[in-house]
């Protein structure tokens, strides 16, 4: 009795103890995402060269696609624009880039503005063309410390959640599917449709890097992971057939990212219907109305 006893009190203690949805997610994609990227960034300091830059385009970009410290924290919500500014500027950021190397100043002192220490800052100082001099070295160190910085602060959000009394479960998987949906929208609309001259990070050559970094994120939160994850909240909830469709739909993506192939617009599309529509429905969730423009 004793024995039956224990283990029913060791089940119970497993069953309350269990992570929340974000929580879970927050553990084993956000947290070890920004980490991969601090190292990646670290690892590019030490060595300037297109492979490493490739390496942490691709670490950031799945700690951009789902940034979640902004709704989290109000206080950053702006965050992701300190680091990177793509769709989310009027200026000529390589001219003004241009003016920073050929200016006189500290680097500390001509990287005043906060676009001017941003990934795609840093990107036209490494590859505008194919040297890179003492004074690019000096402005991309001071570029990738900022980055790095910022990198700590969306850290501590997610371990703050961790431990802080938490919201309601409806708030976390409302949030977790609009994320879903905005990164499908602004892959399709804001990376792949546009004009070549516009897409992202054309100047390193890293525009389908980054595209398949952004849908293995969206693998990490709604594929079959090892970790409880928004699919298994969805399957729980009465949308499994809507999941797995999703889950079909995304290796789809994937592959015409990783083959680069012509039918990559249709193919995201096809994901972005199925998540807005299909798990949304079936899940009474309410979606966010995405804004015109803004990253």
């Amino acid at each position: 009795m004793k024995k039956i006893f224990l283990i029913l009190s060791l089940s119970f203690m497993t069953l309350f103890a269990k992570d929340t949805m974000l929580d879970s997610i927050l553990k084993n994609v956000s947290i070890v995402n920004v980490d991969n990227t601090i190292k990646d960034a670290k690892i590019l300091k030490e060595d300037y060269n297109a492979q490493n830059f490739t390496n942490f385009i691709k670490s950031w970009k799945k700690v951009e696609a789902f940034y979640f410290a902004g709704d989290i924290d109000d206080n950053y919500i702006d965050t992701p624009r300190y680091v990177d500014v793509f769709h989310n500027l009027k200026e000529d950021l390589s001219v003004q880039m241009q003016r920073v190397i050929e200016s006189k100043d500290e680097p500390q002192i001509a990287l005043f503005k906060n676009s001017f220490k941003t990934v795609n800052a840093l990107e036209y100082v490494l590859f505008n063309d194919k040297t890179i001099t003492k004074r690019e070295k000096a402005i991309a160190d001071v570029i990738v410390d900022s980055i790095i910085s910022k990198l700590y602060d969306i850290k501590e959000v997610y371990e703050g959640y961790l431990t802080r009394t938490k919201k309601d479960d409806l708030w976390e998987n409302s949030l977790v599917m609009n994320t879903l949906i905005a990164s499908t929208y602004k892959l399709k609309e804001w990376r792949i449709k546009v004009p070549q001259k516009e897409k992202e990070y054309i100047i390193s050559n890293n525009t389908n890097a980054a595209i398949v970094a952004i849908l293995e994120a969206n693998e990490e939160i709604v594929g079959e992971q090892k970790y409880y994850n928004f699919a298994n909240m969805a399957k729980e909830n009465g949308a499994k057939k809507e999941t797995i469709e999703a889950q079909d739909l995304l290796n789809k993506a994937l592959k015409s990212a990783k083959n680069n192939s012509k039918d990559l617009y249709d193919a995201v599309n096809e994901l972005h219907i199925s998540y807005f529509l299909s798990l949304i429905e079936q899940l009474s969730i309410t979606a966010k109305i995405l804004e015109a423009d803004g990253d």
